[in-house]
């Protein structure tokens, strides 16, 4: 099976959009005896009669992780933005 980052390389990183759930999520349910969860979430991702305008995935990485990979990311960027006001 194809990995995710092999996905992402073939379609080209730069037409892969990401949202993040935690941030747009509506509603939140148990169901079936705690056998599944139901999300209701906004996408500002437009549609029409076939579907939306990109193909959405809902990929599940470890929330610490995630977190931490990011903020390392801003604090590089960030870092790189003071170099270059200098």
């Amino acid at each position: 099976m194809m990995k995710l980052s092999e996905l992402i390389a073939a379609v080209g990183d730069d037409k892969v959009e990401f949202q993040n759930l935690d941030k747009s999520v509506e509603t939140m349910e148990t169901v079936k005896d705690g056998e599944g969860s139901r999300f209701t979430f906004v996408s500002v991702m437009p549609f029409d009669l076939h579907g939306t305008d990109k193909l959405g995935l809902v990929v599940w990485p470890d929330r610490k992780r995630v977190e931490n990979a990011v903020g390392d990311w801003e604090a590089k960027h960030a870092k790189a933005k003071q170099a270059q006001a200098h």
